[in-house]
C-alpha cells in the first residue's frame, strides 16, 4: 500500500482496493476484479494511506482474510520487501506458504540473513526461496573475479552416468 502498481499490471484505476476495504470504506465485493486469466480475480491496494502499518496491523486484516477464505482455494498477497519495512513481517506470519523473492543481480547477499531471522525470530513458517531474473545466457555463476570459479570445473561436471564414483574413507565419507 506504499508503492501501489498491481492496478498497471492489469490496467485498471486504483480508486479503490485493500486500504478502503480496511478502514471499511468500501465493501470487499466492490473490490474484487476479475482477471483475463481464468479463475484469477485480485485486489488493489487502494489509495495510498497516510497509516499503511496500521491498517495491515489490524484485526480487520484477520477478518478479510476469512471472509476471502470462504470463496477462495488461494489468497496472495503482495508484500512489501521485509528488509525495507516491518508491516510486512505481519502478512507473511499469516500465510500458509511464505515465499521470499530474490532477484538476480539486484538483490544483495546481506538480504540472505533476513532470511534466518523470518525463520528463526518471526518464526515463520514453511518458508520458500525463489530466485528470479535469472539470465540463463550467462555462462557462470558465482564469484565475480573474472576466473568463472563456481561451475564447469573439477568433479561431478559430466551426466550422471559419466561421473566416476569416488571410494570415500575416513573424514571424507562426512561430505557428500
Amino acid at each position: 500500500m506504499r508503492k501501489p502498481k498491481i492496478h498497471k499490471g492489469f490496467g485498471v484505476s486504483n480508486d479503490v482496493g485493500m486500504s478502503t476495504i480496511l478502514t471499511d470504506m468500501t465493501p470487499v465485493k466492490d473490490c474484487i476484479n476479475k482477471s483475463h486469466f481464468p479463475n484469477l480475480d485480485y485486489i488493489t491496494a487502494g489509495p495510498i494511506p497516510p497509516n499503511p502499518s496500521e491498517l495491515i496491523i489490524s484485526n480487520r486484516l484477520n477478518t478479510l482474510i476469512e471472509e476471502l477464505k470462504v470463496d477462495y482455494d488461494y489468497i496472495v498477497f503482495d508484500n512489501p520487501p521485509i528488509g525495507l519495512v516491518t508491516d510486512g513481517i505481519t502478512t507473511i506470519q499469516k500465510a500458509d506458504f511464505p515465499i521470499y523473492v530474490f532477484r538476480a543481480d539486484y538483490s544483495k547477499k546481506a538480504f540472505v540473513q533476513i532470511l534466518d531471522k523470518l525463520i528463526n525470530e518471526a518464526s515463520i513458517k514453511n518458508l520458500s526461496m525463489i530466485l528470479n531474473g535469472v539470465d540463463t545466457t550467462r555462462s557462470n555463476y558465482g564469484y565475480k573475479y573474472g576466473y568463472g570459479y563456481g561451475y564447469g570445473y573439477g568433479y561431478g561436471n559430466g551426466y550422471y552416468s559419466d561421473d566416476k564414483v569416488e571410494k570415500k574413507t575416513g573424514i571424507s565419507k562426512l561430505w557428500k
